[in-house]
């Protein structure tokens, strides 16, 4: 394929149309229960694992039995499967389980980063989009945040009003490295603000390291090379590939609904990001739209390729933003850039 400009994107398509869009994403596409690699030293992915395939076929046979007609199905005392709360820290595989779930499930299913849902309900109304996902047996909901109190509660009042609805929520979270201790204090905040609907999920942690410490997925030889000539140089397998001046891409993102930024990454193969300097705690917009940038990319298979005056990547981001609000969204954010992005030095 060839070189594009941001100008080529087409950036148009209506927001409704993201909820048809959301497959599981390239990334993720052949991810399966089978090709999930439990590390032995914590149980809990294999148990995490085992779980997950047993919640399949609870499923399966909720939808293959169960009458549509809600008093026979009260008369015959039908169950539904449990919502399910996936937590863990960074890089043990929530989302490859998670996708490994759509992969298996043969029903309609859709896919949905946790920031995709708020900038739906904020773009439509909440009971729109209940309306919306609840045509599907499982919405796969990636992310789920609890350390923003505004954010988790609009999560929530979705899962109340779509549990009313025979559609199955299926959820992962963050546990920061940095706060695994504090671990059962964000579960009981998530508990708290949920209240009653607690007796519809099942919660379901899983222990371990970062993999994207242990596997990086790029070749890092280039690292003493041109941004440009490694853009001339690099050949896309079935998809553009994008050189862009930092700047620019955050005044692009400025103009963009953030639900289109999934139409950014799809379109793309590799991306260069040319003078990509630190976000100051002053910029705060400027830095959530580009780490939820990065979550499509990440979702895109997007390598990623950027010059900077940094030297290493977790100086992207003030440690006022690193440590703050958002500080879920930054981590993850670094969290996935250390795994996709080449970072060469500028000038």
């Amino acid at each position: 394929m060839h070189a594009i400009t941001l100008k080529d994107l087409d950036l148009s398509s209506p927001i409704e149309a993201i909820i048809n869009k959301n497959t599981i994403p390239p990334k993720f596409k052949n991810c399966l229960f089978d090709n999930y690699i439990p590390d032995k030293d914590y149980p809990s992915q294999n148990q995490a694992k085992e779980r997950l395939i047993q919640l399949v076929q609870q499923i399966e046979t909720f939808k293959r039995k169960t009458p549509k007609n809600r008093l026979l199905r009260k008369f015959l005392k039908t169950n539904k499967p449990p919502h399910i709360y996936l937590d863990g820290v960074f890089g043990v595989g929530k989302t490859h389980l998670l996708a490994s779930i759509g992969n298996s499930y043969t029903g309609p299913k859709v896919f949905l980063s946790f920031s995709e849902l708020m900038y739906l309900i904020a773009y439509f109304t909440l009971l729109d989009v209940v309306n919306m996902l609840s045509k599907y047996d499982i919405v796969l909901l990636d992310e789920f945040e609890v350390d923003d109190p505004g954010d988790a509660m609009m999560g929530i009042n979705f899962v109340r009003e779509i549990n009313k609805t025979d559609t199955i929520v299926i959820a992962t979270s963050n546990t920061l490295p940095s706060q695994i201790g504090a671990r059962k204090l964000d579960l009981l905040t998530f508990k708290a603000r949920i209240g009653t609907l607690i007796n519809s999920f099942e919660t379901i942690i899983i222990d371990g390291k970062d993999y994207r410490f242990r596997q990086p997925s790029l070749d890092f030889s280039i690292l003493n090379s041109n941004l440009k000539e490694v853009f001339e140089n690099y050949k896309p397998k079935n998809k553009a590939k994008l050189y862009v001046n930092a700047e620019e891409l955050i005044d692009k993102l400025r103009e963009v609904h953030p639900t289109r930024y999934r139409n950014i990454a799809y379109s793309l193969d590799a991306i260069f990001i040319e003078n990509l300097r630190p976000f100051s705690d002053a910029e705060l917009m400027d830095a959530l739209r580009f780490t939820y940038l990065i979550d499509m990319l990440y979702y895109g298979n997007v390598n990623i390729f950027a010059s900077s005056n940094i030297n290493d990547i977790w100086d992207l981001f003030h440690e006022d933003l690193k440590e703050g609000k958002f500080k879920t969204k930054v981590g993850r954010c670094l969290s996935r850039l250390t795994e996709k992005c080449v970072l060469l030095k500028a000038g």
